[in-house]
């Protein structure tokens, strides 16, 4: 392989660093991206999806940008993050693990985030490619199998991409049926206790909005919900998520944990507070203050019933 691939967009002096992330609940790795984001006109909270494809004989990561609206439909969607005052972008385990062609076969529990894997990046047509070039200490990379593994394709990754290509039930993070970013739900799960599982929330977050169990009826201000990027911030009585949302869940015949359901909250709570930033309204700053808050799909302003503190009645 070459020291450096033709059509290169980076500066001579500059590579990319895979680098642990501590942002994402959905990569333990992530790339660092801020060159490339310029080029893309990308930005930290764009969408982006993630493929392998080969460059002399070596895998290279591919990206490029999707819609939203697109990422229920994508491989392998990640949000673009800031870190450090870098653009980063998680890389799907499944992709870092794989055996050649198919990933990058590293093994992601002895990876030395001291010494990173270091990428040039270069255009093909409106995706950008990463090729890994080598180490921070000189060392070439070279795709090796993993340990244990000698002649096979890595067992683990290869049932994770199955996983993510083939749409295994359990639902993840980005194409999650549910008003909330994966950026909001890996703040929140970066930060909540380490034997909440995962699935639990997510359950708990979609079984709220599937089951439709807020609407216009349970809003409680004299106010009608804010509507945010078509989503609406709807304001509840205090006690709403353990009195009423949580034998509601039951109900409908979900596992509901509280300490899961805490972790709901505090998402429901996180996406409402970026939502009303980006209203830029301070009324319901102050009005988050004094009520629990759930995050719904938007609906049309004259369909919302308003209604006193307190006095709300299921719509």
């Amino acid at each position: 392989m070459s020291t450096r691939p033709t059509g290169t967009i980076l500066d001579d002096d500059r590579l990319l660093e895979l680098r642990k992330t501590e942002e994402s609940a959905a990569s333990e790795l992530a790339l660092e991206l801020t060159p490339v984001a310029e080029f893309m006109d990308a930005a930290a909270g764009d969408q982006i999806d993630w493929g392998v494809d080969e460059y002399e004989d070596q895998p290279m990561l591919v990206c490029s940008a999707i819609p939203d609206e697109q990422v229920a439909d994508a491989p392998y969607p990640r949000q673009l993050l800031e870190e450090g005052g870098e653009i980063v972008a998680p890389v799907p385990d499944a992709l870092v693990r794989a055996e050649p062609p198919e990933g990058l076969g590293i093994d992601l529990e002895s990876y030395d985030a001291t010494q990173p894997l270091l990428f040039d990046a270069i255009t093909a047509a409106e995706t950008i490619g990463l090729v890994p070039v080598r180490f921070d200490d000189g060392e070439p990379y070279r795709a090796e199998p993993l340990p244990d593994t000698p002649d096979d394709s890595d067992p683990v990754a290869e049932g994770t991409i199955e996983h993510e290509r083939d749409g295994d039930p359990t639902p993840r993070p980005e194409t999650m049926d549910a008003p909330i970013d994966s950026l909001a739900f890996d703040d929140v799960m970066a930060d909540a206790p380490s034997d909440v599982p995962e699935a639990d929330v997510v359950g708990i977050l979609e079984a709220i909005e599937t089951h439709d169990l807020v609407g216009a009826g349970d809003h409680v201000t004299g106010k009608p919900p804010l509507s945010v990027d078509d989503r609406a911030v709807c304001l509840l009585p205090d006690d709403a998520w353990t009195e009423r949302l949580a034998p509601a869940l039951e109900e409908h015949d979900v596992d509901v944990d509280l300490d899961a359901l805490e972790v709901a909250r505090t998402m429901h709570r996180r996406q409402a507070e970026q939502l009303v930033g980006e209203a830029g309204t301070d009324e319901y700053n102050d009005l988050l203050e004094e009520y629990a808050v759930v995050v719904t799909d938007a609906r049309d302003t004259a369909e919302w019933e308003i209604s006193e503190p307190g006095t709300a009645d299921r719509g």
